[in-house]
């Protein structure tokens, strides 16, 4: 790398820093072409947010947004392509300052229009994988600082079925909210079920299926998710 085209990636990696209000430090190999070819796809996205009604954020192609008036965003939240959120609930969507969501992702305040749900809140900084989907029915809180792998599954509702006589669709939902505490690992493909607590600092193993509580720095992994280690521990 020569002078020239590190004084480019520093100069880079100080505004990207300033703009998302996270560090930000870029790989001194990559190539210029490529350097520059990032930069005018997040103007790009810069543009196209701002055309939206959101200047602050960063939205690439495809994304929908449903109920927008019940959708709260802080500044410098990058969608990726075909982001899709319908934030039409009793709290609406609420995503913090210096989010991700990656290509793919589906937010839903609400399953059907009959029974608003409660909605979703995501604190900042936080990254949701691509293809992610995060129901809010019963209601969804992410912390800061948190990691969800692609493919990742939240929901907090679950059909009733225990009539044999009465068709499932017939006999209603149950509702409980999952709550996700600050720096949390949650792996690819992994689902959390309704009712779920996932303590500060926890790590859940990629294909987990969590339905039980998960304790502040442990380890979980398997169907169903059992802890397996402890953040810390030798």
């Amino acid at each position: 790398m020569n002078k020239r085209s590190g004084l480019i990636i520093s100069m880079v990696n100080n505004a990207y820093a300033r703009s998302r209000g996270i560090d930000a430090t870029i790989d001194s190999n990559v190539p210029a072409a490529s350097l520059a070819s990032e930069i005018v796809y997040r103007i790009r996205q810069r543009l196209r947010a701002a055309l939206r009604g959101y200047p602050s954020a960063y939205f690439g192609s495809g994304v929908t947004i449903r109920s927008r008036s019940r959708l709260e965003m802080g500044s410098n939240v990058v969608f990726g392509s075909r982001v899709a959120i319908n934030a039409l609930s009793i709290n609406g969507v609420s995503i913090g300052n210096s989010c991700t969501l990656d290509d793919g992702a589906t937010l839903r305040g609400s399953g059907v229009i009959r029974n608003l749900g409660i909605g979703i809140v995501i604190g900042d900084r936080s990254a949701v994988g691509a293809g992610n989907i995060i129901l809010g029915q019963g209601g969804v809180r992410i912390g800061k600082d948190c990691l969800l792998g692609p493919n990742v599954t939240i929901v907090s509702e679950n059909h009733i079925f225990k009539e044999r006589t009465v068709n499932i669709r017939q006999q209603g939902e149950s509702r409980s909210p999952v709550s996700i505490g600050n720096d949390v690992w949650i792996g690819a493909g992994a689902t959390i079920l309704a009712g779920v607590t996932i303590g500060d600092g926890a790590v859940v193993a990629a294909g987990a299926v969590v339905r039980d509580e998960v304790r502040a720095y442990s380890i979980v992994g398997g169907v169903p998710a059992r802890q397996i280690g402890e953040r810390g521990s030798s």
